[in-house]
C-alpha cells in the first residue's frame, strides 16, 4: 500500500497519512498493510483472535478490492456474508475459497490493472490495531467484520 494523502490529526494538527484505499490511518508508522500482518501475528498466542483468522483477512481484502478480480470478490464477499448470517463452518469456508483459486483461475488482477479507489469505513484494521494493544482484538475483529457486512449491504 502507498502512503496515501496526509490528513490532519484532530489532536495535534500534524499531518497523518492513511490508506489510499479503506482510509485507514497509519498507525505507529505502520500502514494498514502491516497493521494486518502485526493482528495476524497476534493469533500465535491468541486462540479466540485465531479463531477470527477468516473475518480479519475477509475484512481487509473487501476492504482493499483493486488487487481482485471482480469474480474473486463476488465469491469472498458470499462466502463472507454467509459465514456472518449463516453460521457457516470455517472447514466449509476454508473449502469453498481454495475452490476460488483452483487451477488456473486467477484471484488477483495483474498489477498494471489495479486502481485503488478512496472509500471510507466505519472500521478498518486500525480500529483493530489500536497502537499495538492485541488485548480484546478478537472482538474487535468480530466488530469490524459485521460493519463490513452491514456496509457492503447499503
Amino acid at each position: 500500500m502507498s502512503s496515501g494523502n496526509p490528513a490532519p490529526d484532530q489532536a495535534t494538527g500534524e499531518a497523518v497519512a492513511s490508506c489510499p484505499e479503506c482510509g485507514a490511518l497509519h498507525i505507529d508508522g505502520l500502514t494498514c498493510w502491516e497493521q494486518l500482518g502485526a493482528i495476524l501475528a497476534w493469533e500465535w498466542q491468541d486462540p479466540a483472535l485465531q479463531a477470527q483468522h477468516f473475518l480479519t483477512v475477509a475484512s481487509y481484502n473487501l476492504q482493499h478490492p483493486a488487487q481482485f478480480t471482480d469474480a474473486a470478490l463476488a465469491g469472498l464477499r458470499a462466502l463472507f456474508v454467509e459465514h456472518l448470517e449463516q453460521g457457516t463452518g470455517i472447514a466449509e469456508v476454508r473449502r469453498r475459497v481454495g475452490s476460488l483459486a483452483e487451477g488456473s483461475r486467477r484471484v488477483l488482477k495483474p498489477e498494471r490493472e489495479r486502481r485503488p479507489v478512496l472509500r471510507r469505513w466505519r472500521l478498518t484494521v486500525a480500529d483493530v490495531y489500536q497502537a499495538g494493544d492485541s488485548a480484546g482484538a478478537a472482538q474487535r475483529v468480530r466488530d469490524w467484520a459485521e460493519s463490513v457486512r452491514e456496509e457492503l449491504s447499503e
